[in-house]
């Protein structure tokens, strides 16, 4: 007697991979866990003193100087073109990659399957629809109050552009990830560069012409949006994905929680080329007139220069010090002037540790003089340029505010910020080394 004989009443088992847990459910299940271990990583800086003391109060400075802005803008910003700030709302758009929160285990069964690849491509294009449209939303809710009353935008209106920019920025982030499925290293940057220029521009010429036209302005957002469907359908027939998607997603979480754990991530990157772009021939920085300083500074710096991962650190600190020169009175951007340079000697002097404590140079001894001259050079050199850009930036305030013999008085700030970089480079650098010379003692005299 056969089974279903045995058991008339009894019916087949539905799958939990192809019935109730579904591809939908797995893509929220994986999002949400994503955002939940991303905040659990930020929650081990953000205590309650770092809340209390630096960002509460710098959210009630940037909400109070946001609010008089907005209360009373620059008399002639009515005669200002709306054309910027459109470019501003398209660059963000190239902001955020496709996402489908792929893991390396859905290479075993998940990722064979045809419907799940699907399920997921369209949850990925669900998500990356609804981000930009949120992101969108809230700047363009922030910017508001001026381009409501002082453009003459309506209500409708902005809506409609929020509509607009969402749906070029899904089918920019499926171009994108178009080219980066077909070419890789130099020639990826040389498809994506020109291509993100001309949609930038393009999608703000489009949104200018259109931005008082509502009917206009949700047809070039239709017609990004069957752009973009074209684009997931010739995804879903491409194969030989997961490595990609796996790769996207491994960088967008380093992206979020770099600057959290960037004192724990002590590897570095893998190179990608067989001899580095810049200073292939390794040629010297600096003039060697002492040997072992100078070749330690200079191999440092070349390092620094050469390491994306760094470079993007000290221009992190570029727009923040930039920002914080532009935003305040003048008098208290001398005094933010004089003080930024210790924060970039103190980035310098973290990465210049980490690079001594690498495998490789701990092979070799310095004497701690060495060590300290060539610690106080390169980090002068490296933090000359923001030092010199700032006291540009602050000149031409002073400039401007003033006039006159106040451009002569200005232009004495940049060989004034030359020397206070490389006085502030020493300072720190022999205070470095004397905590060092004390640490050892005290240690010494507990063994």
């Amino acid at each position: 007697m056969s089974r279903q004989e045995a058991e008339p009443n009894s019916t087949p088992s539905r799958s939990r991979s192809l019935g109730s847990f579904t591809s939908r459910t797995l893509f929220a299940e994986r999002m949400l866990a994503f955002w939940h271990t991303v905040w659990k990583c930020w929650r081990i800086v953000l205590d309650w003193t770092v809340c209390l003391y630096i960002v509460l109060p710098g959210a009630f400075i940037s909400v109070g100087m946001y609010r008089d802005f907005m209360r009373d803008p620059p008399p002639g910003l009515a005669e200002f073109p709306l054309y910027p700030i459109l470019l501003v709302l398209a660059l963000l758009q190239l902001t955020g990659k496709y996402r489908t929160f792929a893991e390396a285990g859905d290479g075993l069964f998940l990722h064979r399957h045809p419907g799940w690849r699907r399920g997921f491509a369209w949850m990925g294009f669900a998500y990356g629809g609804a981000s930009r449209l949120f992101v969108t939303g809230v700047v363009a809710a922030a910017l508001s109050p001026v381009l409501v009353p002082v453009f003459g935008l309506s209500a409708a209106s902005l809506a409609a552009l929020v509509l607009y920019y969402a749906a070029a920025g899904l089918s920019w982030s499926l171009l994108n990830d178009r080219i980066a499925l077909n070419w890789k290293g130099w020639r990826r940057w040389a498809a994506i560069l020109p291509t993100g220029a001309v949609f930038v521009f393009g999608v703000t010429a489009l949104a200018d012409r259109a931005a008082f036209d509502l009917l206009l302005t949700l047809l070039f957002g239709a017609a990004f949006l069957a752009g973009a469907f074209a684009l997931l359908l010739l995804r879903l027939r491409k194969l030989g994905t997961l490595l990609h998607e796996i790769a996207v997603e491994t960088a967008s979480y380093t992206s979020l929680v770099s600057w959290v754990l960037m004192d724990t991530m002590e590897k570095k990157p893998i190179p990608r080329q067989s001899k580095p772009i810049l200073f292939a021939r390794s040629q010297p920085l600096l003039r060697h007139r002492s040997v072992d300083v100078d070749r330690l500074a200079d191999s440092w710096m070349k390092s620094v220069v050469r390491r994306p991962d760094l470079l993007k650190q000290l221009v992190y600190i570029l727009g923040v010090g930039t920002m914080a020169l532009a935003l305040p009175p003048i008098p208290l951007a001398v005094a933010v002037w004089l003080v930024l340079p210790f924060l970039v000697v103190a980035a310098l002097r973290r990465q210049w540790r980490q690079w001594l404590s690498e495998p490789y140079l701990s092979l070799f001894e310095w004497s701690r003089q060495v060590e300290t001259e060539a610690s106080r050079k390169a980090t002068a050199w490296l933090a000359l340029p923001h030092m010199l850009l700032w006291a540009l930036l602050l000149s031409i305030r002073i400039g401007l505010a003033f006039g006159g013999f106040a451009w002569l008085a200005a232009v004495a700030l940049l060989p004034v910020g030359y020397f206070w970089a490389r006085t502030v480079s020493s300072l720190l650098s022999s205070f470095a080394a004397s905590r060092e010379i004390k640490n050892k003692r005290s240690s010494f005299r507990d063994n």
